[in-house]
């Protein structure tokens, strides 16, 4: 079928105003010209969609990385952890080894610009950067910028604003860090999905505006287990999760907890050494520290008493109650398989409660730390996973004398 297309004739520059004019003007290519860029104007838009064969499909290249097996080279991900775990040490270690290329953790890195984000206090920031530059170089720095203006991701325009001075440095399509997602969303109800969605739609924002990947540094909740402080949705947006965590000895360890292109990792052990950097106006030492990798902590150890104690609580709980857990615990780490009985930790602190607490104390503060810490020495060990209020059983929980 022949379309055919009504053209608007030019205006020539003798005064032509038909064809005849043009060819007696000797100018027919001008016409010819302006009918080419009139057809093509009319030429319907390419469809947005393409329907792809399962061979096409299977011939893509896989997913690029920054840290191969743990951060995507595109998306959003974050870091997570408690207070003091070590968290922003570790990112600003990861930083550096992303812009020199460096293994990190033993995974190869793929260099790119870092742009460094920095909001809970630029002193530190700045300590933080000094003692890693003493101790490991700055080879990468040319690649490594940080900004330390007060920013919100609730604020189109910051993130429009922060991406146009990015891209006009040069540094796009590589790695922007947040830290933290709190300073970053001054105002915010973490808790609220009607919030935490807006601070979403900010990451996405710029993360489309410069490409490359949107790390995202944010706290855990204040119950062992829950995860990425805040509401759900969080978690149901990224790309990737690493979860820091630090225990009553000082054995500090990241996980990839979720990777959608990867498989979770296997727990990474690392240390803090202090690093002094000179002295303050008043002769003490300023220091700060740097990440040196360790041997994680051995897996699958049997559980103390009070762990053994709490995880015989909480299945008796299981048993009873035969409740299974809301929909919002499949985004855990470790989500509960279909049907699984799950145990409220509300049921687990009432039960061990009326039988005695798992503390030698009669102080029910005692009881309730000693509870607390059994909780996460079993998440710790792999045998429970804990999220939203919520335990269960995970697939070692029956191996080696762990029951």
């Amino acid at each position: 079928m022949t379309e055919i297309i009504r053209a608007q004739l030019p205006r020539g520059p003798n005064g032509e105003k038909d064809p005849n004019d043009f060819a007696r003007s000797g100018n027919v290519h001008l016409l010819n010209d302006a009918i080419a860029e009139q057809a093509k104007a009319a030429e319907p838009a390419p469809p947005r969609f393409r329907l792809m064969t399962p061979d096409e499909l299977a011939s893509l290249p896989p997913a690029h990385y920054r840290i191969k097996g743990v951060l995507p080279a595109a998306g959003i991900a974050a870091v997570y952890g408690p207070p003091k775990s070590g968290k922003t040490f570790l990112v600003m270690d990861a930083a550096a080894a992303i812009t020199e290329g460096r293994t990190w953790f033993g995974h190869r890195t793929k260099p790119c610009p870092v742009v460094y984000v920095g909001l809970e206090g630029e002193g530190g920031l700045a300590q933080r950067w000094r003692a890693y530059r003493l101790v490991r170089g700055d080879s990468g720095k040319d690649r490594l910028r940080f900004v330390t203006a007060q920013l919100s991701m609730l604020v189109a325009d910051d993130m429009t604003d922060l991406a146009n001075v990015i891209k006009a440095a040069g540094v796009d399509a590589g790695i922007v860090i947040i830290d933290t997602l709190n300073a970053a969303s001054p105002g915010a109800d973490e808790n609220s999905s009607v919030d935490m969605g807006r601070i979403i739609a900010g990451a996405k924002r710029l993360q489309s505006a410069l490409g490359g990947l949107v790390l995202l540094v944010h706290h855990s909740g204040k119950e062992v287990g829950r995860g990425l402080r805040g509401h759900s949705s969080l978690s149901g947006a990224l790309d990737a999760i690493i979860e820091v965590n630090r225990d009553a000895s000082d054995n500090r360890e990241w996980t990839l907890s979720r990777a959608k292109d990867s498989a979770e990792s296997a727990p990474a052990g690392f240390r803090l050494d202090v690093v002094e950097l000179g002295t303050d106006e008043d002769g003490d030492p300023i220091t700060s520290c740097i990440v040196e990798p360790v041997e994680a902590r051995p897996q699958g150890k049997k559980p103390s008493r009070s762990e053994a104690r709490a995880l015989a609580a909480m299945r008796e709980v299981m048993s009873q109650s035969k409740q299974c857990p809301p929909r919002s615990c499949w985004d855990a780490p470790t989500p509960p398989r279909t049907g699984q009985i799950a145990c409220p930790l509300a049921d687990l602190r009432a039960h061990v409660k009326r039988t005695g607490g798992l503390s030698e104390s009669d102080n029910p503060d005692s009881n309730e730390r000693a509870l607390r810490r059994a909780i996460k020495g079993l998440q710790d060990a792999a045998i429970i996973e804990v999220f939203d209020d919520w335990a269960w059983l995970t697939d070692k929980a029956d191996k080696g004398g762990q029951s």
